[in-house]
């Protein structure tokens, strides 16, 4: 941002956005936003968990050896 100015759509909802229509865009917006955060997070903590996984095993403390006998 340059100089702190609104324009467009925020100056919109800086002088009390659109009526009803504005405020319901509003969130909606910031629903949808939550939403793809939570989505973010949620894939990241899924992606460390995998990763962790395969770290411990690699590290050998995921067990007991398996031995297959012939």
């Amino acid at each position: 941002m340059t100089g702190g100015s609104l324009t467009g759509h925020g100056l919109a909802l800086a002088r009390g956005g659109e009526g009803e229509a504005g405020s319901s865009g509003l969130l909606h917006h910031l629903l949808v936003d939550h939403a793809i955060k939570a989505g973010i997070v949620l894939v990241a903590l899924l992606v460390l968990a995998v990763g962790m996984a395969l770290i411990w095993k690699k590290a050998g403390r995921g067990g007991p050896p398996r031995r297959e006998d012939p």
